[in-house]
């Protein structure tokens, strides 16, 4: 029976699983997956690791064999129509990047804020100021001297809505968030026809009945998560697949709903003979 390749991408996990410490959540996550989003969810001043923690969580990772993504702070304010918080949100985005340089991430996920309260699009003009700023903004970013491609745009809904226009013309990567999708009852297969080739990371989790998401796959459809491997493995995806949630329990029991689902996926496809 012939060899049967693993996957092009890797595997992650967030870096809140266990009840502890940024580097110690690192040190268990080894051998576990092979990359770590670690999460600078708040901005400058607030939280997140030292700068001695993260020398020490790089020097897990060359010893693991382990690589990184980050997910910029969540409050960010890239569009606002007030320069101040503009410049600021950069700042925060800039602060975060050098903060984590030691770990050589291979992604940054950012979140722009969107157009209108609640998301609702703004007509012409409007639109057009939202872009133009959210366009600056990310341009002070390579300014500076981090390559766009590394800069993940997530998809807050079922696609990128305004932003797409700016990500194909900066050379900006993305962050495709399908646990989300499926929450909102959301079919999978258009955000990934139309997004995966620009895609360094894929954020995927489950929902559970009532309503609470970034809980364990088993509360994701298998059959969307059947489609979504087919999707990886189709295209020769190489970047990170993020089981993003936030419990021991649900990434160890996500953990082995995925070894199923490839198990399932090597079964349908024949054994190579």
């Amino acid at each position: 029976m012939a060899a049967v390749p693993g996957p092009q991408y890797r595997t992650g996990a967030t870096s809140f699983v266990i009840p502890a410490g940024w580097v110690e959540n690192v040190r268990w996550l080894a051998g576990r997956v092979e990359d770590v989003e670690i999460l600078v969810f708040e901005r400058p001043g607030k939280a997140g690791p030292s700068p001695a923690e993260v020398e020490e969580v790089a020097a897990l990772g060359r010893a693991q064999g382990l690589t990184f993504s980050v997910h910029a702070p969540l409050d960010l304010e890239l569009a606002s129509p007030d320069r101040t918080r503009r410049a600021e949100s950069v700042e925060a985005v800039l602060h975060t990047v050098r903060l984590t340089a030691p770990l050589s991430p291979r992604a940054l996920v950012v979140h722009l804020d969107t157009p209108a309260p609640g998301g609702a699009p703004e007509a012409g003009a409007d639109l057009k100021g939202w872009r133009d700023r959210a366009r600056s903004s990310l341009s002070a970013l390579a300014a500076d001297g981090l390559p766009p491609g590394v800069v993940c745009i997530e998809n807050l809904g079922a696609g990128l809505g305004p932003a797409e226009p700016l990500v194909e013309e900066l050379g900006l990567s993305v962050a495709l968030d399908v646990g989300h999708l499926a929450r909102d009852g959301v079919p999978i297969e258009a955000l990934l026809a139309r997004h995966l080739h620009r895609a360094r990371l894929v954020h995927w989790h489950g929902t559970e009945p009532g309503g609470r998401d970034h809980r364990s796959l088993r509360h994701f459809p298998r059959a969307e998560g059947s489609r979504l491997l087919r999707a990886l493995e189709s295209t020769g995806f190489a970047g990170t697949l993020t089981l993003e949630v936030f419990r021991e329990d649900d990434l160890l029991d996500s953990l082995e709903v995925l070894k199923g689902l490839r198990r399932e996926a090597l079964e349908a496809g024949g054994d190579g003979e």
